[in-house]
């Protein structure tokens, strides 16, 4: 279970009761995005969280490597609400705001308050997220923990809302409410919530449609040479750091240096040792053979 999305179901909560009632007391189209925004977040997030609660690696007969790949379709479906009622409602709202501008009320020294306590709540889980997935070092390697990413990516471009809207408050205290910047505003956060929302949607389609993860399919294939192995590793990702293992290897099984069950517990350990990732199972195919082994030669 990740403890970003959990403390970010939280936070959200409240940042989003906060924004609810700037915008209620000053009318401000920027603050109605930032509060279907910070909406949107916290209902997009127990998607997430449902995903992570039913992903089961218990194997069944038609589910014969578990159901870890739920955490990834919670995970589409949080970004297709991302999309569709996040960004749509921002956009269409600030469109309607650019042909139809209305009056709005200066921002109120609360109105400001609230949105700073907003960007430190929002600073804090972003940092929280940003630990969990290993650092800034640790995007590429973990990009497959969808879960926490959506939370990292949403609390981004939260803390970019803000400071925008922040921005339409220094604006409206300088110069004056100027209707036009409020909802120009408002239409960059639609566009940005389209784009992020876009690109976990892509993340989370390519990972259930049998993506292999290509880092542990070249450590494994260097660790296969260092034992005299000439083969291909292909793999499967079924969770968060989980996949299923596929040798191809040149030659038959009398050639290999060790038996094949004492090689794939070997290649299990240093997934898990180097890598940090669980191997369940790995399937060997021998040059000649028309079809791979029906059951696996060994089970991490």
């Amino acid at each position: 279970m990740s403890n970003s999305v959990t403390l970010s179901i939280i936070t959200n909560s409240l940042i989003t009761g906060a924004k609810a009632f700037g915008w209620f007391v000053t009318g401000s189209p920027t603050l109605f995005a930032e509060t279907v925004h910070s909406c949107a977040d916290v209902g997009n997030q127990l998607l997430l969280k449902v995903g992570e609660v039913r992903a089961d690696h218990t194997k069944t007969a038609t589910h014969p490597f578990g159901r870890g790949q739920k955490r990834f379709f919670w995970a589409l479906v949080s970004a297709v609400s991302i999309f569709f009622v996040g960004a749509g409602v921002t956009i269409y709202h600030g469109i309607q705001s650019l042909l139809v501008p209305a009056s709005v009320e200066p921002f109120t020294p609360l109105a400001v308050g609230l949105l700073l306590f907003s960007l430190a709540l929002e600073l804090f889980t972003f940092f929280v997220a940003l630990k969990e997935i290993g650092g800034f070092r640790g995007l590429r390697e973990n990009r497959s923990n969808t879960s926490v990413l959506a939370v990292l990516l949403e609390d981004l471009v939260a803390v970019i809302g803000i400071l925008l809207t922040l921005f339409v408050a220094g604006w409206s205290s300088l110069i004056g409410p100027d209707p036009v910047i409020d909802a120009s505003v408002s239409l960059v956060v639609g566009v940005m919530l389209g784009a992020m929302a876009l690109f976990l949607a892509n993340i989370n389609g390519r990972i259930l449609i049998d993506a292999a993860d290509v880092d542990l399919d070249r450590a494994l294939e260097q660790r296969l040479v260092a034992m005299g192995v000439r083969a291909r590793v292909a793999s499967i990702t079924f969770d968060v750091d989980r996949a299923v293992v596929f040798v191809h290897a040149e030659g038959d099984a009398s050639e290999l240096p060790r038996t094949a069950q004492v090689i794939g517990d070997d290649l299990c350990s240093h997934a898990d040792e180097q890598l940090g990732k669980h191997v369940d199972s790995v399937y060997w195919q021998f040059a000649g053979l028309r079809s791979a082994a029906a059951a696996p030669m060994t089970a991490g």
